[in-house]
């Protein structure tokens, strides 16, 4: 049934695809100890080093004046475009979103689809020309939701290779190329291999995977202290 979906997917070709690229996750706190400490450029480069083509810079409480800055170096020192990942998504911090200037997009997750402060078609309007990415739960998921969006994703984290193909085949995900799933990696070697094999099994299945990337401090951490063994 696996073979199926992905013969399903080359007649799905001329749908507009998933926008599915690496990303990597700047909180909001560390950005500000980035600028502060004159950190920010490097930290940028070696995103895009890591593979990342986008920055989901989390600008619940950023003023607009500094979102627009990193915006400009993530631009001008990486080559990535920004989208603004809203994690407390409240009206104000939604409207706060749709003002900002410099970004590409607005992304919602699964907090905005646990009690969505506004619909679907109010937000859309706040955010005139930024487009709306949407990042669902599986329990979450719905295709209805997910056409309203310029990009939608579902994050199946948590799971090994084989077991994060299944979940996406028996959401009927697997073989459309406007719904991408979303994997993250911490780093590790470990999370590196488990990414490449689950990226490998979903291009079987005619799927698109969108790795969100972030700075485990743990991880890290443990490379750092590893040198004074």
């Amino acid at each position: 049934m696996k073979i199926a979906a992905a013969v399903v997917a080359a007649s799905m070709m001329s749908a507009s695809t998933a926008n599915a690229a690496d990303a990597f996750w700047l909180d909001q706190y560390n950005a500000l100890f980035y600028i502060g400490t004159f950190q920010l450029d490097n930290e940028l480069k070696e995103m895009k080093s890591r593979g990342a083509k986008t920055l989901l810079l989390h600008a619940d409480s950023l003023p607009s004046i500094i979102s627009r800055f990193i915006s400009w170096r993530a631009k001008k020192a990486a080559n990535m475009e920004t989208v603004a990942w809203i994690q407390k998504p409240n009206e104000d911090n939604l409207r706060h979103a749709a003002r900002l200037v410099g970004i590409k997009a607005v992304q919602i997750d699964d907090h905005y689809f646990n009690d969505p402060p506004v619909t679907i078609k109010q937000l859309r309007s706040m955010l005139g020309n930024k487009q709306l990415w949407c990042s669902f739960q599986p329990r979450q998921f719905s295709h209805a939701t997910a056409q309203m969006c310029d990009q939608s994703d579902v994050q199946i984290y948590r799971y090994d290779c084989r077991k994060t193909g299944d979940i996406a085949w028996k959401l009927g995900i697997t073989g459309n190329s406007t719904i991408a799933v979303a994997a993250y990696e911490d780093g590790s070697q470990k999370g590196v291999e488990e990414i490449g094999c689950i990226r490998d099994d979903l291009k079987n299945l005619g799927t698109d995977l969108f790795v969100f990337k972030w700075k485990n401090q743990e991880v890290w951490t443990s490379k750092i202290l590893s040198y004074f063994k």
